[in-house]
């Protein structure tokens, strides 16, 4: 049986809080993406480490943006579109459900059109 590589948890949370994928991690960590997976599974220590690195960078990144939206004289309207778009639910385009039914008439004279092609020097069997 394989001897369990040591792991720094703290290295871990910290990795996560900067935003890693879990294969960075591994890869800071000198180990492989698997073990990351086992240790997923077997480690209740190190799944620990890793949601809470995940939430103090997603709670930093939180914190920075509000600040950026809402302080300041000039605040950042980017900020506030992304803040308001990923926890207000705002949306770029907007479902239109509407039941929409209207009766379209159209009136053309195909001889007058033709005809207007033609002296306009335009073959319409060309179109």
């Amino acid at each position: 049986m394989a001897k369990k590589k040591d792991i720094d948890l703290d290295k871990v949370e910290q990795l996560a809080a900067q935003g890693l994928s879990e294969q960075q991690i591994a890869d800071s960590l000198g180990i492989s993406r698997s073990t990351i997976d086992r240790r997923k599974r077997d480690d209740d220590a190190f799944v620990a480490a890793l949601k809470r690195g995940k939430h103090r960078g997603v709670e930093a990144v939180t914190n920075a943006l509000f600040t950026a939206a809402t302080v300041g004289e000039k605040p950042n309207v980017s900020a506030m579109i992304f803040y308001l778009k990923n926890r207000a639910g705002w949306r770029d385009r907007q479902d239109i459900t509407a039941d929409v039914t209207a009766d379209v008439v159209v009136d053309v004279d195909l001889d007058t059109a033709l005809q207007t092609l033609k002296d306009a020097g335009i073959d319409p069997s060309k179109l």
